[in-house]
């Protein structure tokens, strides 16, 4: 994917808040609660993009966690072009 939009960040940005990493894991339903104000199927979307590059593992029964905190660091660092999501780490 070429393009990242707001709901790319925003679910990479509260995973690493959390931190949701490593032995961490979250169902979806309850990363989609903490991003309020998206979308479900449109966070659903973000979710299998960033899955299809390797940022987000997807583990039995549907649970997810990033690859690694500072994945989602460097991840943000490079797409958030307006600094909106850099801060909250």
């Amino acid at each position: 994917m070429d393009s990242w939009n707001d709901t790319h960040l925003q679910v990479v940005s509260t995973m690493v808040r959390e931190p949701v990493a490593g032995e961490r894991h979250v169902q979806r339903q309850t990363l989609k609660g903490w991003c309020g104000g998206y979308d479900g199927d449109e966070l659903d979307e973000a979710i299998d993009d960033l899955i299809k590059i390797g940022l987000i593992r997807e583990k039995g029964r549907g649970t997810i966690t990033l690859r690694s905190v500072q994945a989602g660091k460097q991840f943000l660092e490079e797409f958030d072009d307006d600094d909106d999501y850099v801060w909250h780490y």
